[in-house]
C-alpha cells in the first residue's frame, strides 16, 4: 500500500487537498488539469482533473517547470532569487563580502530579508568571517548563500535583523507586510536593548 501511494505521488495523482493546491485551483491542484477544470471544485471535477494530471505527468512537469498553474510559493522563490543573485554576481559578491561592503553585497542582504539599519552589520560579519563563509576557492555560490545564513543565524542580533519573513515577504511582493515584520521583530530587540 505504502509503494501505491508513493507512485500516485511520482505520477501526480493525490487525495484530497495536496501542496499543490492552493487557491487559483481546485482540490487536484496544478498542472493541465487546473487549467481545463479551472476552478469547478466539485468532486467529479476534481477527479478528472487529477485523472488528467496523472494520466499524462502534467503536474509534475508543471511543477518542475513553473507552468500550468505550479508557482512556487514564497519560500522557495525568495531561496531562488538569492541562489540565482549568488550564481550571476559571485564574483562581485565574494569581493564585497572581502571588504565589508559594496553594492552587490547590499542587494544581496535585502533578498535575504535584512533590515536596513543591519545591512552594515551583515557587511562586517561577511568581512570578519569571509574564511568561514568562502573556505576554498572551490567554494560555489549555493556554498556561500548557506554559509552566509549559518552566520546570521548564530548572530543574535542579526538572527532577528535579517529573517527569512522579511526575505519572503518582499520576494511575494508584499512590502507592507515586510514592514509590519520589520515592527514587530524590532520589539524583541528594543527590549533586548533595556535590560
Amino acid at each position: 500500500m505504502k509503494k501505491l501511494g508513493m507512485l500516485l505521488a511520482v505520477v501526480g495523482v493525490s487525495f484530497g487537498a495536496s501542496a499543490a493546491h492552493a487557491d487559483p485551483y481546485g482540490m487536484a491542484g496544478c498542472g493541465l488539469g487546473s487549467l481545463l477544470f479551472n476552478k469547478d471544485n466539485t468532486q467529479f471535477i476534481q477527479i478528472l482533473a487529477a485523472t488528467t494530471n496523472g494520466f499524462l505527468g502534467t503536474q509534475t512537469f508543471g511543477i518542475t517547470s513553473g507552468t500550468s498553474n505550479c508557482v512556487s510559493g514564497g519560500v522557495i522563490k525568495a531561496e531562488r532569487e538569492q541562489a540565482a543573485f549568488a550564481e550571476v554576481n559571485f564574483q562581485d559578491l565574494k569581493r564585497n563580502m572581502a571588504a565589508g561592503g559594496g553594492e552587490f553585497l547590499a542587494s544581496f542582504s535585502t533578498l535575504l530579508g535584512c533590515e536596513d539599519g543591519a545591512k552594515a552589520e551583515l557587511f562586517k560579519l561577511s568581512q570578519d568571517r569571509y574564511e568561514s563563509i568562502v573556505p576554498s576557492i572551490d567554494t560555489t555560490p549555493i556554498q556561500l548563500v548557506a554559509g552566509v545564513k549559518a552566520q546570521i543565524k548564530a548572530d543574535p542580533r542579526l538572527a532577528t535583523a535579517c529573517t527569512d519573513a522579511r526575505a519572503i515577504a518582499r520576494a511575494e511582493g508584499h512590502p507592507a507586510k515586510t514592514a509590519n515584520v520589520d515592527v514587530a521583530l524590532a520589539k524583541p530587540v528594543a527590549a533586548q536593548a533595556n535590560r
